[in-house]
């Protein structure tokens, strides 16, 4: 569903005004023709002396309006207000010609796919950076240079997440926010079982099997419908086991999927499946959301997820116990216990937009200004890809957001860190991990099989041009 954000400034400016805006994808109220004219009484009134209002007027009737279409995933309505709040209200009283129209889609990826292939796509989008190799080579979104030329993006922003945004060395999408995963886990649970948070395999698999005895879940996890997320568990597994280092040399060609190293990532997160670890062996058939209510619940001790599920998601706000987050503990002696740092999100621009300039322009109006960036994460907004500081932050902080922040932080800065396939991997590659994990999983594909798949994947990917970016 669309949200039209016409003239919000001059709702922003009538204090006497309550405004609903449309939701983007999530059950919504359409704005009234009263309050369109509300709204444009507002601003005559706010700014008739000095004749803004009639000079937007004029623009408006002379053709000069502009609207920038942006598709996004399908985001809470606290996100959506943030958005609102800290990106589009400022820069809309500062471009009074513009008009932003935000649709967050349920089935994001493959919809916006489909527009920008026939050339009726959003002006900018949602997007992995490992769907930036396929926009680009086919000419489909535009390249960044100029701009990251323009606002110094190098000096402003992680430079690993700049390179997280390359195809053949030139910029073709912005980083929009970066994550460090994370373990988290139910404190009051892990008391109960007389256990400390796991740093290592002895102490981890101890939980495991205490939680079992104990008629609970060790680790919360679901995924039909969204396979994408099974690179949760594989990765803490190739962070934790085959180690940060050992995954580069993977994503660099040095190595394969038969390295004992990376196939042992493999088999003993299998093993661990095998052993009732992960929700039973019944994460094929529960959604996310049942996971997640699992260890709301506290019926699971650990789930997969990392900041993403406090910050985005907010969901400790309902938590009824004391919850934790960490790095994920040690699979294995000699490799210590890990994070794996990500971009999670970047931004594309179509190449066909008129309005390229004012897209950048709104971005980094946003992650330049850090008082503006710190009051935004600090309702919940994911991490831009900047660095942000403690003064940046306001005191009253949401304590649960701040916890997580300090550990995302402490992940982010670890000495030995892994990387995230959801940002590092190449696309193919990672398609046929999430594609074909869970048939390893239920015994449909067997181990060498699936290596040597994996391989063969791998190897695809590095023909078509596939570079790590870490």
């Amino acid at each position: 569903m669309k949200r039209r954000m016409k003239r919000l400034s001059a709702l922003l400016a009538a204090a006497a005004m309550t405004v609903s805006l449309t939701a983007c994808g999530n059950t919504a109220s359409t704005e009234t023709e009263r309050v369109e004219e509300s709204a444009d009484n507002a601003g005559a009134e706010t700014n008739g002396q000095d004749g803004t209002a009639k000079a937007e007027n004029d623009k408006a009737a002379s053709g000069e309006q502009k609207t920038i279409t942006i598709a996004w995933t399908n985001i809470m309505d606290s996100q959506q207000q943030i958005w609102e709040k800290y990106i589009f209200a400022p820069f809309l009283e500062k471009h009074p010609e513009v008009e932003i129209d935000f649709q967050c889609l349920p089935d994001l990826q493959n919809t916006v796919r489909v527009q920008v292939a026939a050339g009726a796509g959003p002006d900018m989008f949602y997007m992995d950076s490992i769907d930036i190799p396929d926009y680009a080579s086919t000419g489909r979104i535009l390249n960044l240079e100029k701009y990251r030329e323009q606002y110094g993006l190098d000096d402003q922003m992680f430079d690993w997440a700049i390179r997280s945004c390359l195809y053949q060395e030139q910029m073709y999408a912005l980083p929009a926010s970066v994550e460090a995963t994370a373990m988290t886990y139910n404190k009051d649970l892990l008391d109960q079982l007389g256990k400390d948070v796991p740093t290592n395999r002895e102490e981890f698999v101890a939980v495991c099997d205490a939680a079992l005895e104990a008629g609970l879940i060790p680790i919360s996890f679901g995924y039909p419908g969204q396979t994408l997320l099974i690179t949760w568990p594989y990765e803490h597994y190739l962070t934790c086991y085959a180690g940060g280092e050992k995954t580069a040399q993977l994503l660099r060609g040095e190595i394969g999927f038969d390295d004992p190293d990376i196939r042992g990532a493999f088999e003993l997160l299998k093993a661990d499946w095998d052993a009732g670890y992960v929700n039973d062996k019944k994460s094929g058939a529960i959604t996310n959301d049942e996971a997640r209510s699992l260890f709301a619940n506290q019926k699971a001790v650990f789930n997969y997820e990392g900041p993403w599920l406090i910050l985005a998601d907010g969901a400790a706000k309902n938590w009824d116990f004391e919850w934790g987050q960490c790095a994920w503990p040690s699979m294995k002696e000699g490799v210590p216990a890990g994070s794996a740092i990500t971009l999670g999100e970047a931004i594309g621009i179509t190449a066909n937009s008129e309005v390229a300039d004012l897209c950048v322009e709104m971005m980094m109006d946003f992650y330049s200004d850090k008082e503006r960036v710190g009051k935004a994460v600090a309702e919940g907004f994911s991490t831009p890809a900047v660095a942000i500081g403690e003064e940046d932050y306001p005191a009253d902080m949401d304590e649960n957001i701040r916890k997580t922040l300090d550990v995302q932080s402490a992940n982010m800065e670890l000495e030995s860190v892994g990387y995230a396939p959801w940002g590092f991997f190449p696309a193919k590659t990672t398609t046929f991990l999430d594609d074909n994990l869970d048939k390893v999983f239920y015994d449909k594909m067997d181990m060498d099989t699936f290596i040597e798949k994996a391989n063969e994947t791998i190897a695809q990917d590095f023909e078509d041009g596939y570079t790590f970016a870490g």
